[in-house]
């Protein structure tokens, strides 16, 4: 009689030509953060040919996917997250493409064996991630509410069940002065571009202070119109960063706090907003991580370790690692480092669609385990709230 993971493997083998199709598909058809229609469209369709119950426009975007099939049995609900939205003005360059046939094959595998085993299996596809904060805007409207266990494999150079990512907060501060004729009337004016200068020149001086456990980088956006003119006017953006939210929150407050002193120093008025939503750390499940790489090497995968040669950067799934357990882990693709040319081409080749059936069997196959095992489950909630109280308590 098969095991549960030589059925998985089995359905992924099936239905690999329809999930390679989808991917190449949307390769083709790039498109950009809130304006995936053909992804949409064609994400739920596959969803509902597999049997999933789907909505789409759900958690408050047009453009998401919920595919759900419930044993109605007693169990936990696995998500199973999938992106579609390509890098602006570099298509498919992040593998968003792979991500989803990948989502879509693990629920569809999980699915012709989840009946047996009890509990919940929704897959997700989720916008706008370069940048837009889809899965950020989903959570706020409630859709991930019902999940138990997240999980989410990324496109890649290498296979890496761990993973970093930044917390960011990104800003636009503002600085209002009284302009006069500079040649003239100097005395009447007040720079507005005096505290943007001393910003600057304080964050330099603080570089050595916070070395590195954060980032506080910036542009001058707006330095005035004309030389003979004080601006009345200045603008800078800045992006703040840390791997630790809990710092990178405190480094927020010191900047917004510095930047109120030098407009009180300057005779000056302050404003700031925010021009992005918050990605938020990675924090991955260790059991999950666990159970993830054990299938994985099962599958053939070469499971090596997380570094920075990969690139860091941010991702909104990091959000959701705050709510409930769950991972962002990756399943190499082809050469090539995300956002690049050379990446863009492994993810519209023959090659990504062995790393289609190794991530869709690698995530049905360590859904089967949390299933299979309700002590399992006990063990991953149990890491989440550790990793709960050791960085927010």
């Amino acid at each position: 009689m098969e095991t549960y993971q030589e059925r998985i493997r089995r359905r992924v083998d099936e239905i690999l030509p329809e999930l390679s199709r989808l991917s190449d598909d949307l390769w083709n058809n790039p498109e950009y953060n809130f304006k995936e229609y053909f992804a949409c469209k064609s994400m739920s369709t596959l969803l509902e040919k597999y049997g999933f119950a789907v909505e789409t426009g759900i958690g408050g975007l047009e453009t998401s996917v919920k595919g759900v099939y419930d044993t109605g049995k007693d169990g936990p609900n696995i998500a199973i997250f999938g992106e579609f939205d390509a890098v602006e003005g570099m298509g498919h360059s992040c593998g968003h493409n792979v991500m989803c046939a990948i989502s879509v094959g693990a629920g569809a595998a999980l699915r012709s064996v989840i009946d047996e085993l009890g509990g919940k299996v929704t897959v997700f596809g989720c916008p706008a991630e370069e940048g837009g904060g889809g899965k950020i805007i989903m959570a706020e409207h409630g859709a991930f509410d019902a999940v138990d266990v997240g999980m989410l494999i990324h496109s890649s150079c290498d296979t890496v069940v761990n993973d970093i990512s930044y917390s960011k907060t990104d800003l636009r501060v503002h600085f209002y002065g009284k302009t006069s004729h500079a040649a003239t009337w100097p005395e009447e004016g007040i720079s507005a571009l005096t505290p943007v200068l001393e910003l600057f020149n304080i964050l330099n001086a603080l570089r050595l202070e916070i070395g590195d456990r954060g980032k506080i980088l910036g542009i001058i956006r707006d330095g005035g119109d004309q030389a003979i003119y004080i601006p009345d006017h200045c603008s800078a953006e800045f992006t703040i960063r840390s791997f630790s939210m809990k710092y990178k929150l405190e480094l927020v407050e010191r900047f917004l706090e510095i930047c109120r002193h030098l407009a009180e120093l300057t005779h000056t008025r302050f404003e700031y907003e925010h021009t992005a939503l918050s990605y938020e750390d990675i924090r991955n499940n260790p059991v999950l991580e666990d159970l993830l790489a054990k299938n994985f090497t099962a599958l053939g995968e070469t499971v090596k370790p997380r570094d920075k040669e990969m690139g860091i950067g941010c991702t909104d799934m990091g959000n959701l690692t705050h709510l409930f357990p769950g991972l962002q882990s990756y399943v190499r693709v082809g050469p090539g480092r995300a956002h690049s040319p050379e990446f863009l081409a492994s993810t519209g080749s023959p090659e990504s669609h062995r790393a289609i059936a190794v991530g869709a069997c690698a995530l049905a196959m360590t859904a089967v385990d949390i299933l299979q095992d309700p002590a399992l489950l006990q063990r991953i909630r149990a890491a989440f709230a550790e990793m709960k109280a050791r960085y927010e308590g």
